[in-house]
């Protein structure tokens, strides 16, 4: 049976939060949504964009979960033909079930696990005809960072046939991952710094007008930038933060950037977003080699010999010696001839005496 053409797709992003009423206000400030229940006195909330299009969803963490301390955050959803099918083989390869499948009246079957690496994740095979799911345009970029990237991308290999790209040397021995299916890349993947505390998560990148905007109403909306917002290779800008709750999230933004990125693509031709601690090791490459251009620019331009010109204050050095030296002899004659005159008179009343005599 072929695969639907979302097959291995992030087709839905959600966000679990403590309480969905000053949780998705803080979204709507910051981005042009649209929070409404998904139906009438539903608890299940949907953030639509200007045009009335679904975007994400939004709904609270369960009683259980919030007794067992799972923190609010956001969880991708990737579309599947047979997500019963595909949850048996996540299994197989290493993943645990964290909500076993069940059918979502009016949307579709899902099911959510975590992968062997502790990332989660979900599968959705949602209700359509057409055979392509009403997938949101709101996300550019998916990116997961883990312990063992190379694990954890070997599983996503063969759980949905997702293609590695040539890696990205950022420098530093950082390396990151990109991957896509066909000629379509949709996300990227990093292994956590040693000290880095933070635990192995997905965070997805919505599309934005402009990530410098944003960053500034995050921060008058009560929530905290973690990086950014920052230019990033292949063209945008980016920024990552903690809402007001503290779920991590992310924006990228292109069109604010159009003129500055023009022309710039990543290695692998993607416009895709390249994450922070990626984007740092490439800026710190990036200064180490001006660094050196620049002392090999001034090595070449230093003069082989002192300049002749003297600075004004060795000049007038100069000038007051030679002044001196000049005055020296004249004023000795001046002394000489006042001595001389001094003599005289006495000469020449000892020449009167000794005529007299």
């Amino acid at each position: 049976m072929a695969q639907p053409s979302f097959h291995g797709q992030f087709i839905w992003q959600e966000l679990l939060c403590n309480d969905t009423g000053p949780a998705t206000a803080f979204y709507e400030r910051i981005l042009p949504w649209k929070a409404k229940p998904f139906s009438p006195g539903s608890p299940y909330l949907m953030f639509r964009s200007a045009d009335g299009k679904p975007v994400a969803g939004a709904m609270r963490l369960s009683d259980d979960a919030r007794a067992k301390g799972t923190p609010p955050h956001w969880r991708g959803y990737i579309g599947v033909g047979d997500v019963d099918s595909v949850a048996g083989q996540a299994v197989g390869l290493g993943a645990r079930v964290q909500q076993p499948a069940q059918d979502v009246p009016g949307v579709g079957r899902v099911a959510l696990l975590t992968d062997p690496e502790g990332a989660i994740f979900g599968l959705y095979a949602p209700v359509v005809d057409s055979g392509s799911a009403p997938a949101s345009s709101g996300f550019a970029w998916a990116e997961l960072a883990v312990r063992d990237r190379e694990a954890a991308l070997a599983f996503y290999q063969q759980l949905f046939g997702w293609q590695l790209r040539p890696p990205l040397d950022m420098g530093g021995g950082f390396f990151y991952q990109t991957f896509g299916l066909g000629a379509q890349d949709f996300g990227g993947a990093y292994t956590i710094p040693a000290d880095r505390a933070m635990p192995p998560a997905w965070c997805p990148y919505a599309s934005s007008g402009s990530a410098d905007e944003i960053a500034h109403k995050i921060l008058a909306t009560g929530g905290k930038v973690a990086h950014g917002p920052v230019s990033v290779p292949g063209g945008g800008r980016i920024v990552q933060f903690f809402d007001a709750e503290g779920a991590f999230f992310a924006v990228h933004s292109m069109a604010a950037a159009a003129a500055t990125d023009a022309g710039k693509t990543k290695p692998n031709g993607s416009s895709k977003p390249i994450p922070a601690v990626a984007k740092k090791s490439a800026i710190k490459a990036a200064t180490k080699a001006a660094k050196k251009k620049t002392k090999k620019v001034k090595a070449k331009t230093k003069p082989k010999s002192k300049s002749k010109s003297q600075p004004k204050s060795t000049k007038k050095l100069a000038t007051r010696r030679a002044a001196r030296k000049t005055k020296k002899p004249a004023r000795k004659r001046a002394v000489a001839r006042a001595r001389k005159a001094k003599r005289k008179p006495a000469r020449a009343a000892k020449r009167k005496a000794a005529r007299k005599k």
